[in-house]
């Protein structure tokens, strides 16, 4: 496969399991793969020197100024974003090369990639979860990336085209990861409610993460996904739980809010 002139760029924090998979991925077609790793304490850099990336040290700015730092850096204009639990099949690598072929990045400023997730060791197609599109290709010259505190989005100034194939994200290989992802969500969902004067209601607490599951399990049709969409659909609404308790909890710690 020829090589692009393109950078992949990949953040990271003690990834020492998964970022040799993440840079695999790419070495067929990227020309240059940069590592932006935030003061890792396990054998993340030293793995991704060994496979074949660039990597600088950069103290964790948040995840939007991370990304930024990281196309920041690149040698080429055209950049794939991608996270240390995720690859690229090589039916994507192929889409992308094809992209180059035709001249595609002459006449778009981004590209719009599908994602699928493996969770208890089966593809999640439903619940919301697939095809879950993200810009992840783009000319830096017209992205930026927006830096809220999670969930951060590539902006792209220009026409984006969307991708057939997915790439391959492996974000919670134990349940714990999930339960720790679930409590890190209701946190910044407190501290953004707080900033936005947004007030705890108990109806909320009742009925939100009852409506969570059911629009994830039975209108997303999650329940197509066998048992891991059953418990996927009860982690979110447990996390939307979470994050009605917790702004209980700081109303509640607060005489104003009386």
């Amino acid at each position: 496969m020829i090589r692009l002139p393109l950078t992949v760029t990949i953040i990271t924090r003690n990834e020492e399991h998964r970022i040799a998979g993440a840079i695999e991925s790419v070495k067929s077609f990227a020309s240059e793969i940069i590592v932006i790793d935030s003061e890792s304490t396990d054998k993340t850099s030293d793995i991704a020197r060994a496979s074949g990336a660039k990597v600088i040290t950069q103290k964790f700015l948040g995840y939007g100024a991370q990304k930024n730092f990281a196309q920041d850096q690149a040698s080429y204009d055209w950049v794939l974003s991608l996270d240390a639990d995720e690859k690229i099949t090589p039916d994507l690598a192929g889409e992308i090369v094809g992209i180059f072929k035709q001249g595609l990045q002459n006449r778009f400023d981004g590209f719009r990639l599908p994602r699928k997730t493996l969770y208890l060791n089966r593809w999640i197609y439903h619940g919301g979860w697939y095809p879950n599109y993200q810009v992840r290709l783009a000319n830096r010259k017209r992205a930026r990336w927006d830096e809220p505190e999670i969930h951060e989005s590539w902006i792209v100034k220009g026409e984006i085209l969307c991708l057939k194939h997915p790439i391959e994200h492996f974000s919670f290989p134990r349940q714990r990861s999930h339960i720790l992802k679930n409590i890190e969500y209701a946190e910044y969902q407190r501290r953004k409610a707080i900033r936005n004067h947004i007030h705890f209601k108990l109806q909320k607490l009742i009925l939100k993460p009852f409506w969570k599951f059911f629009d994830m399990y039975f209108l997303r049709a999650g329940f197509m996904d066998g048992l891991p969409g059953f418990i996927i659909a009860i982690h979110s609404a447990y996390a939307m739980f979470l994050s009605y308790s917790y702004l209980y909890e700081s109303s509640s710690q607060d005489p104003h809010s009386r």
